[in-house]
């Protein structure tokens, strides 16, 4: 009689050896981590060179006192010209080093009164102003009411 033959299908041999791995979620967590630190590093670098060494933050984003710091001896770059009593708008006033290029005008005075910086009361800085000084005076009022104003003189130097 004729002999039958089993066949059995072999399986074929996987070696484990090269298997790929199951990516790790700890790889895809680092992965993400990285990217979002060299995004911020990116961030961080472009923010200081838009606003340069020894600059203001206020200066990138244009909003904000940059006045509010400035006490006597302190300097204040250009303002917009006046005339006379003539008042105008100087929402760009910035305190400057005195010794810098920008540096125009010289605080000789500060008063802390909202009221008169509301009223835009000159007579407040009177007593820091002497007779020649080429005085002027800036009001700041915040939007919380509280204000002040600045006793300004022509020149870096002061007097």
């Amino acid at each position: 009689m004729p002999e039958q033959a089993t066949l059995t299908p072999e399986r074929p041999q996987i070696d484990d050896a090269t298997a790929p791995a199951p990516p790790s979620r700890l790889g895809a967590v680092l992965g993400v981590v990285v990217l979002l630190l060299g995004i911020g590093a990116a961030l961080l670098v472009g923010l200081l060179i838009r606003v340069g060494p020894g600059g203001d933050l206020g200066d990138l984003f244009g909003d904000g006192d940059r006045t509010a710091g400035a006490k006597v001896g302190d300097c204040v770059a250009e303002l917009p010209w006046v005339a006379g009593v003539e008042a105008k708008p100087a929402n760009d006033a910035r305190a400057v080093r005195c010794g810098s290029a920008d540096a125009a005008y010289a605080v000789v005075g500060r008063v802390q009164d909202p009221a008169a910086a509301r009223n835009r009361s000159a007579n407040a800085c009177e007593p820091y102003f002497r007779p020649g000084d080429d005085g002027y005076v800036l009001y700041r009022v915040g939007d919380d009411g509280d204000g002040y104003l600045l006793c300004l003189v022509r020149g870096a130097n002061g007097r």
